[in-house]
């Protein structure tokens, strides 16, 4: 009698807590009205800081991720959307209502110096004459009033830091130039199946093996870039002789560094599941080998090179551009999930980042290098 009695009770009280989760997921419930939701006042900022030039920062308000004055104006944005930006000029600014020309704008430098940022108009930025160092930790602080509020209605004031990372360490083993043709892929464009392929790319590659040495002390991150650049001439047969230059920055590998199962789509010229964005997971503290392939560019018959560059990428950029990458493969679909943009920014939007690199320059040519 006592275990039938203490069954009933467990039974009623696993029926109670039910209702109880039941009755507070409907009272969780609400109705949000997104036009009073209040994401306006926010600056937008974005920076790439790197000791090869001095500091330049984009300001913005709030705006729609994809909007031409947001990020595809950022460093390194070409890479991720077909904007193209050439000669902003003050004149420029109605097609930029977003730009905040009329802030107040400075940077610290290892908790020590203070630069101000000066506007500039010509390339629609801030930026001051302090050339960055490796470890340097810099911090920027903003203010600014909204651009075109009749309330002159003060936007909140935005703090973010970054830390200048050390110079990557990355070696050219050797080269080979060979045959090989053209590979092509579907992709869906408005709608239609087409295929593509390489970005004005020829029959001829270059494979390039190297070496990333990682340090094994911390957590890194890096991109890696492979310029095929080249230029060709044409001649109007009245003496007259134009020069075209060549380029893209894009490459192809088997090697599992460059695997990311959440690429499922390919964007553009570049395959599902590659990213040229990676951490050192797989070689931390380690020397590593790779191999990777880049084209010659259609018609590049004078000076054909390739400029390799080892990225070593500060931890906000590096999530920032991983969610680039799943971002730009959304397709902007209203039943997506929605994807949320890394930020490092207080009070505001954007990145605020750094990275170092080591460069080298490959003549289009078999080589092996001692």
């Amino acid at each position: 009698m006592f275990l039938i009695l203490k069954d009933m009770i467990m039974n009623v009280r696993n029926i109670l807590l039910i209702l109880t989760v039941i009755l507070s997921l409907s009272a969780c419930e609400k109705e949000i009205d997104i036009a009073s939701v209040n994401i306006s006042n926010r600056i937008t900022v974005n920076a790439l800081i790197s000791p090869d030039t001095t500091i330049m920062v984009y300001l913005t308000e709030c705006d729609d991720l994809d909007y031409f004055g947001t990020i595809a104006l950022r460093s390194d944005y070409t890479r991720y959307n077909t904007v193209h930006t050439t000669g902003i000029t003050e004149n420029s600014l109605e097609l930029l209502p977003y730009i905040l020309p009329k802030a107040d704008v400075e940077v610290i430098v290892n908790n020590e110096k203070t630069y101000p940022l000066v506007y500039n108009p010509e390339y629609i930025s801030y930026s001051c004459d302090y050339v960055p160092n490796p470890g340097d930790e810099i911090q920027i602080q903003a203010t600014s009033m909204c651009k075109d509020s009749i309330e002159k209605k003060e936007l909140s004031p935005i703090f973010a830091v970054t830390h200048v990372p050390s110079k990557p360490k990355i070696e050219i083993i050797e080269t080979e130039v060979k045959y090989k043709e053209r590979e092509y892929y579907e992709v869906e464009d408005f709608g239609a199946n087409v295929l593509i392929s390489d970005y004005y790319g020829s029959d001829t590659v270059m494979s390039i093996k190297m070496r990333i040495e990682d340090p094994g002390d911390e957590r890194n991150f890096y991109c890696l870039k492979i310029r095929s650049v080249g230029a060709y001439t044409v001649s109007d047969g009245m003496g007259h002789v134009t020069t075209w230059h060549t380029w893209a920055d894009m490459f192809s590998s088997g090697d599992e560094l460059f695997y990311d199962s959440d690429l499922v789509k390919p964007y553009r010229f570049l395959p599902a599941y590659f990213s040229d964005v990676f951490e050192d997971e797989l070689i931390n503290g380690k020397e590593y080998e790779l191999t990777v392939e880049t084209r010659l560019r259609r018609n590049s018959t004078v000076t054909p090179y390739v400029i390799v560059e080892l990225q070593h990428l500060s931890p906000d950029l590096y999530y920032y551009l991983k969610d680039i990458e799943i971002f730009r493969i959304s397709d902007f679909d209203l039943y997506d999930n929605p994807i949320q943009i890394h930020t490092n920014v207080s009070g505001g939007w954007g990145v605020f980042s750094s990275m170092n690199f080591d460069t080298h320059i490959i003549p289009f040519e078999t080589k092996r290098y001692e």
